[in-house]
């Protein structure tokens, strides 16, 4: 007769397990989440979108300076974003293309991110940024109307408009009208860092232009963005480009065609007008990683390139923009939680 080994549970544990799963909170946000998911894939569907599924285990993670993979074994990482495997598909001759994927970051847990997150993201060929911002604002409208029967929502006590045409709100103009910098005269790090001290805000010797901007964003800006209204802040600096193409205003400045949007004081989607340039985006890539090691050092190493990624440009990604939205926090807005953790079942 063998000898079997009983396992012993601790049934507090078992029990708070319970009442995590069955919190009445957390019932009422996966409930809006299923809402929430189903009615994307019935806008996508409507349009002609061909859902689409891409791997979870790639060689490239990302190549954003700043974000932080999570690296596993065999020289494989997690995706921060399926954006590469989905421009591949674009190259490979489709042209409108959605999924709802995971998506991992390793960046501290907050009431507004976890480690593990949702990522809506779509991309259409032979449209342009202000093209996309139609199609983004049209689908938040469509989310509205289907679960409350008007293009509002109501979050933290506060009732949202989504209806369309959203505003568009320009980063220069931001920075001129909220904080009086001009972000084209104050373009060195040495006229900005005295910009910081004049709205009292602190740097650091190491600081870089990027680093200074985000500091002013983050404490001065984002937090007067409007509570009421859905909008689209737009143009950001070249150096924060990353994968999207470059504009020029009559000045000659050059700013990325790239835009955020921000409902109720979060930050829900990025997205480009895509750079199609094989060497010009390798050249930031190679940048982005030596901004990394510079910043970090050891402690986050680079990020190798997907080299299939810049073969698929070199094959011709055509004409094109896209947009990842975290479903997670659209969740949030649509069942007023204010807490990230709630919007999924969680042990």
């Amino acid at each position: 007769m063998s000898d079997h080994t009983t396992t012993k549970y601790d049934k507090s544990h078992v029990t708070h397990w319970k009442v995590r799963i069955q919190d009445p909170r957390r019932r009422h946000a996966v409930a809006t989440r299923r809402k929430v998911e189903k009615a994307i894939r019935a806008f996508f569907d409507a349009k002609n979108f061909e859902e689409v599924r891409t791997p979870l285990l790639v060689v490239s993670p990302g190549m954003e300076p700043h974000i932080r993979p999570l690296p596993l074994k065999n020289n494989l990482y997690l995706p921060t974003s399926p954006e590469f495997a989905m421009k591949k598909l674009l190259a490979g001759g489709l042209n409108k293309i959605y999924q709802i994927c995971p998506a991992f970051r390793d960046e501290p847990h907050s009431t507004t991110h976890l480690r593990e997150f949702t990522l809506l993201e779509w991309y259409e060929t032979q449209i342009d940024d202000q093209g996309l911002q139609k199609t983004t604002e049209q689908l938040i409208e469509a989310l509205a109307i289907q679960l409350f029967g008007k293009p509002e929502i109501t979050f933290q006590g506060k009732k949202i408009s989504v209806k369309t045409p959203w505003p568009r709100l320009r980063t220069r103009n931001l920075f001129l009208e909220t904080v009086g910098i001009d972000l084209v005269k104050n373009h060195s790090v040495e006229l900005l860092a005295q910009e910081c001290r004049r709205l009292k805000i602190q740097t650091d010797a190491s600081d870089t232009w990027d680093d200074l901007y985000f500091k002013i964003w983050l404490n001065l800006i984002e937090p007067k963005l409007p509570e009421n209204q859905a909008v689209f802040v737009t143009r950001y600096p070249a150096s924060q480009a990353a994968l999207s193409r470059l504009d020029q205003d009559p000045d000659g400045s050059q700013w990325a065609k790239r835009f955020e949007v921000y409902i109720g004081g979060i930050e829900l989607a990025n997205a480009f007008e895509e750079l199609t340039d094989p060497v010009e985006q390798r050249k930031r890539f190679v940048d982005d990683m030596d901004l990394r090691e510079k910043t970090y050092g050891p402690s986050f190493p680079k990020s190798p390139i997907d080299e299939d990624f810049i073969a698929a440009l070199e094959q011709g990604l055509p004409p094109c923009s896209g947009i990842a939205m975290g479903v997670d926090r659209l969740v949030m807005l649509f069942a007023n939680e204010s807490d990230i953790d709630y919007t999924f079942y969680i042990t």
